[in-house]
């Protein structure tokens, strides 16, 4: 029987820890729902290094924040997706105790893109691209 252990999961789980417990927004992994939500989706699972006994890998994490607001697009609306992406990335960056727990090394944001829905113009997103290194140990 093989070992092994469900590392983006365990990556995809804590960055769920970590956005709630700070803060007060729903949290889906199937979509987003209602008027505003985050989506968490993992994105890509690369291998950087073979070592004599496991491997570094690299764990790629889409934060997807979506606000439906009200009617036309305004600057508070960009303000309020601006104000939650900024959040989340001060959440990750490398001089807070939020990652001190965290399954892996080297967690950061690489990107945030903000997005207009196409066909519903009342729908904007900011895009959060998170990655990290976690360790897993082959036997």
């Amino acid at each position: 029987m093989i070992d092994y252990s469900n590392k983006i999961f365990e990556v995809i789980d804590q960055v769920h820890h970590i956005v709630a417990k700070e803060m007060a927004l729903p949290i889906y992994m199937d979509g987003h729902q209602g008027n505003h939500s985050v989506y968490i989706e993992p994105i890509s699972d690369n291998l950087l290094e073979i070592l004599t006994n496991g491997q570094n890998r690299q764990y790629t994490v889409l934060i997807s924040y979506e606000l439906t607001s009200g009617g036309n697009y305004t600057e508070n609306t960009f303000k309020q997706v601006a104000n939650v992406a900024e959040h989340i990335k001060r959440l990750f960056a490398p001089d807070n105790n939020a990652n001190n727990n965290a399954v892996w090394s080297g967690g950061e944001v690489e990107s945030v893109e903000y997005q207009r829905d196409e066909e519903d113009e009342t729908k904007v997103k900011a895009l959060i691209t998170f990655s990290c290194i976690g360790y897993e140990v082959t036997n």
